[in-house]
């Protein structure tokens, strides 16, 4: 099985003879700058293999999914092309934590008519709304599922339920994308200021702020969510969709707006359900992250925990409606890719992945 790589602190990545090569820099500059503790662990490969400072690592480059570069990792252009020809991506999330892009491999199945495909449907008004409202509807879902899931245990949440219910209906009567744009930014607002009343532990977490984060929760949520765009984005690559045309985000330059979309599906059941589990069960606590100039940075032993609660998630299977076999998120994530792809060569109508609890 190929497994996603990940380089937590500064290192040294390189391309010898068809292997990957890593070697950690001890005591590094970034890594004194911003963390202040001694090198230690500074891979994490799979689920379980670690990678001490200052050893040496080579790893069979057709066992590499991905690589998610978290610390500062140095290559050249030497190693970029080795990545292309064995169509490994690499995701850079920089020190703070926020996802900060990807090298994607020039080398794949391109598809002529999915582009083409792909852009009718964005500049169908009417199509791009119905595949928004689904993606959006499917957010929301997975959202009020994971507060019933809580409400069910004694948290009290009913009544931000029943508003996000209520914004929620407001979903299939929307006539722009940014009146459906709107509904969900009501919907998410009310549902991260309820997560006061999930947390086991008091938290300084009141509301979802970004660039930069100003807390332990808000800098967990945008780590969280750089994995999941380095996941999304995987798996759009493999499906031959192209992530720079979505349907609720606006495309741009430089903009992974297709990324975003699928991402807001499954945020809700990945970064959402790690953060409960690490701060509920005292894996990461507010000892974990420390404030400067108002900007909350993740200490990497706890970067570490999380991935390798995401990872644990990413490799459990569960029953999937409409699959006679157990499936992975990983898997559930590319048959979303595959949806998309249907509809768009007028095979079946799109419906976006709700969860079942």
């Amino acid at each position: 099985m190929k497994q996603r790589i990940y380089l937590f602190s500064d290192s040294v990545i390189k391309r010898k003879a068809n292997t990957l090569f890593v070697e950690t820099i001890v005591n590094g500059e970034e890594g004194e700058k911003y963390f202040e503790e001694e090198d230690k662990e500074d891979f994490l490969v799979g689920q379980e293999e670690l990678i001490p400072a200052g050893d040496k690592k080579y790893i069979p480059v057709e066992n590499v999914d991905s690589i998610t570069a978290i610390g500062s990792v140095r290559f050249n252009s030497r190693f970029l092309y080795f990545l292309s020809q064995n169509s490994i991506p690499l995701h850079v999330v920089n020190y703070r934590g926020n996802y900060s892009g990807s090298f994607i491999p020039a080398e794949r199945q391109y598809s002529g008519s999915i582009l083409l495909k792909q852009s009718a449907a964005y500049k169908d008004y009417e199509l791009r709304l119905t595949i928004a409202k689904e993606m959006i509807d499917a957010s929301a879902h997975n959202m009020i599922a994971n507060l019933k899931y809580h409400d069910n245990r004694g948290c009290e949440l009913s009544d931000v339920i029943e508003y996000m219910e209520e914004y929620r209906k407001d979903i299939k009567h929307c006539d722009t994308v940014d009146e459906l744009r709107g509904i969900e930014g009501s919907i998410r607002r009310a549902y991260y200021e309820s997560w006061r009343n999930i947390f086991n532990y008091p938290v300084n977490f009141y509301k979802r702020i970004k660039n930069p984060s100003p807390d332990l929760i808000n800098s967990l949520i945008s780590y969280g969510n750089a994995i999941v765009y380095g996941l999304c984005l995987n798996e759009i690559y493999h499906s031959r969709l192209y992530p720079e045309v979505g349907f609720i985000h606006e495309p741009g330059d430089g903009k992974l707006s297709l990324v975003y979309d699928i991402a807001d599906i499954f945020k809700p059941l990945l970064t959402d359900r790690i953060i409960f589990k690490v701060i509920n069960k005292n894996i990461i606590s507010e000892n974990d992250a420390f404030v400067r100039n108002g900007v909350c940075y993740i200490k990497k032993e706890a970067k570490k925990k999380y991935t390798q609660e995401f990872e644990i998630k990413m490799h459990t299977k569960f029953k999937m409606e409409g699959k006679n076999k157990k499936v992975t998120y990983k898997r559930v994530v590319r048959e979303e890719c595959y949806k998309l792809v249907s509809c768009l060569n007028n095979e079946s109508e799109y419906k976006a992945y709700k969860t079942r609890w």
